[in-house]
């Protein structure tokens, strides 16, 4: 069923939850075709043509770009400089590539509306300037309409250590004032639900942001597999 919640963890239903975490691409946001037009056009300019910008984009689901874009040249033997063509293609973009996926905006307006702490933990940076533009996740989540978010996202340049590290998810936690028992992660990728794990949170695999053929289920073992927003409702005290 498309509203379903599925249980896949030992622990059962998450409990007694105060604060939601999100991540931010294919949870909240539909980013995938912004992504895809700006690794295309940084393939083109370094000469890749394997493996195909499509695949990367969907074979880095969760890792910070800096650290699979480094690690992609080294093993190519080519010179730096691709972060830097990605991040002018895809942060110098015209508006409306973006779009929050369904459901998204009645989830987290309700919880808004209920009170429920709310923060975002994402690979991507936070705040930055691009070609002499503010760029960032601030940028698109104003674009979006939760730029009210932006004081409780943490993002790459905000830590030492990314996801599946529980660096930044500790530290959103702080600053929401919950415990991490009380707190539940809701992300698409193995590294979200990692992140969750290695901080002691309950987990979530957003199953409307990613294929079911995609999951990895036997390395992210989620608590619970959620294919819509509107499976959380119940769990998050809104019905």
């Amino acid at each position: 069923m498309a509203h379903e919640l599925t249980v896949s963890g030992q622990r059962g239903l998450p409990k007694t939850i105060q604060a939601v975490v999100f991540d931010f691409d294919d949870t909240l946001a539909d980013t995938l075709q912004a992504r895809v037009h700006a690794m295309r056009k940084t393939f083109e300019w370094a000469g890749i043509t394997e493996p195909s910008a499509d695949d990367f984009v969907q074979a880095q689901r969760g890792i910070p770009l800096a650290v699979s874009l480094g690690g992609f040249e080294a093993a190519q033997g080519l010179e730096k400089g691709m972060l830097q063509m990605y991040r002018s293609a895809y942060w110098v973009k015209q508006p409306g590539l973006l779009s929050l996926l369904d459901g998204v905006s009645e989830l987290v307006d309700g919880l808004r509306t209920a009170g429920m702490p709310m923060g975002i933990l994402t690979s991507k940076s936070r705040d930055i300037v691009v070609e002499g533009r503010a760029a960032g996740t601030l940028v698109e989540l104003a674009e979006l309409g939760l730029g009210w978010l932006g004081p409780t996202t943490v993002g790459y340049e905000d830590v030492k250590l990314p996801k599946p590290h529980p660096e930044g998810l500790l530290r959103l936690l702080a600053q929401l004032g919950v415990s991490p028992e009380q707190a539940l992660v809701v992300g698409d990728s193995y590294a979200d639900i990692q992140t969750a794990r290695n901080a002691g949170c309950w987990s979530c695999l957003a199953g409307w942001g990613v294929p079911a053929h995609e999951r990895e289920l036997d390395r992210a073992m989620p608590d619970v597999i959620a294919e819509h927003p509107s499976a959380l409702r119940g769990l998050l005290g809104l019905d």
